[in-house]
């Protein structure tokens, strides 16, 4: 099992929607993170700043998963298209967090 962080935010104005149409998942995008092999995912808040964390299988599971169901995935990005913006790493891939402590 590994565990993924992931930082972005929210665009002004566009907190109620992003907050909605969580509460709103699609069942197929929710079975499509199972799939690939996700669980415990939680995504918090501050103001703007949006913080995401799951635990899963491995990249290599996940990427496999959503390469065979694109269509859900498409679907889902243009759902969210225009509300948030992920932080980035000087390549344009989302940035990557090393976990350093972790206490159980």
């Amino acid at each position: 099992m590994e565990r993924f962080v992931w930082k972005g935010r929210v665009q002004s104005g566009k907190l109620s929607e992003y907050i909605k149409k969580h509460d709103e998942i699609w069942s197929e995008m929710v079975d499509l993170m199972h799939r690939a092999g996700m669980r415990n995912y939680s995504i918090w808040n501050n103001d703007l700043e949006l913080i995401g964390y799951y635990e899963f299988d491995g990249p290599e599971k996940k990427q496999q998963v959503y390469r065979e169901h694109r269509d859900v995935l498409d679907k889902w990005t243009a759902h969210m298209g225009g509300i948030m913006e992920m932080d980035r790493d000087a390549n344009g891939s989302v940035l990557v967090y090393k976990q350093v402590f972790l206490m159980e």
